[in-house]
């Protein structure tokens, strides 16, 4: 009985591939996901049922591609751009060894409560596609915090400075940073780091255009972001910049992968998968404590 009540603790709590519950299988992509040129992939970032999902469909979206004579390029959120030359190298030694894979890419194992993303790297490691690393490095986000402009990547700026963000784009981020920080920020902060959040999105549309223009003319890979959900927002997040790059709607597909209170307004997504939520303690109790 006791054992009973435990696997139906982990099922009401999201947990249900872990546990062995009884559930429905999650649909795969759409044909619109499978034709994107450009699919970025939500997430809240501590639900496993997230992560296994998403996995399903990059098995399934790396067969189809080689079937259909093009590759797979994936591009983390979880790893930093920097770090490229020794994930190629990683994942050429090691291919069946994810966590080494994910380190040498940049990702910290302790932040990003590893094993819960290995699923995605496993079944991109099992796919043959190319990993890439799409982040800017924790002290990379913080210079941007403190010095603003002055420290945003060279190659970031055209990009963040493209026509078509507007002053209510602004409030708006600003609005989110303050709401994802339970109030508790001070409104000093909000501008800096939204500056910060629109550098990182910036740099992970950067990852998946360098993806796109990897391969010759006509033969450009699927170009698959793996990240939380406000960054593939497509009002605010990576695809605003993808469009500001030029390319066009129609080849974006934004999926969001969201808990029954998640929000999915439209217009944020093309898309929208929704799961059980992961039991966590409440994320803004120590924000709220004082000082």
């Amino acid at each position: 009985m006791q054992r009973r009540r435990q696997l139906l603790a982990l099922c009401s709590a999201g947990f249900a591939l872990l546990a062995g519950c009884q559930t429905t299988a999650p649909a795969g992509p759409t044909p619109e996901a499978t034709r994107a040129s450009f699919l970025l992939l939500g997430e809240q970032h501590d639900n496993p049922l997230h992560h296994a999902q998403r996995a399903a469909w990059l098995r399934q979206l790396a067969a189809a591609n080689r079937a259909a004579g093009r590759g797979t390029w994936v591009v983390f959120e979880q790893m930093n751009r920097a770090n490229d030359a020794a994930l190629q190298q990683a994942a050429r030694l090691q291919p069946a060894n994810a966590t080494m894979v994910a380190e040498a890419g940049g990702l910290e194992l302790k932040a990003w409560a590893w094993p819960l993303h290995q699923p995605l790297f496993d079944a991109a490691l099992a796919g043959d596609v190319h990993l890439a690393g799409g982040n800017l490095s924790r002290d990379a986000v913080r210079r941007v915090v403190r010095e603003g402009r002055a420290a945003v990547p060279a190659d970031l700026l055209p990009l963040l400075d493209a026509p078509g963000w507007q002053p209510a784009d602004q409030l708006a981020v600003e609005a989110d940073i303050e709401a994802s920080h339970c109030g508790a920020l001070p409104p000093s902060l909000f501008g800096p780091m939204a500056l910060a959040q629109r550098v990182r999105d910036a740099a992970m549309a950067q990852a998946m255009l360098a993806g796109a223009a990897s391969a010759p003319a006509g033969k450009a890979p699927q170009v698959v972001l793996i990240a939380g959900n406000g960054h593939v927002r497509s009002d605010l997040g990576v695809p605003f910049y993808l469009r500001a790059a030029g390319v066009p709607a129609a080849d974006i597909v934004s999926v969001a992968w969201l808990e029954p209170e998640g929000s999915g307004e439209s217009g944020r997504y093309q898309q929208v998968r929704r799961t059980a939520a992961a039991t966590r303690p409440d994320p803004c109790e120590d924000m709220k404590k004082p000082g």
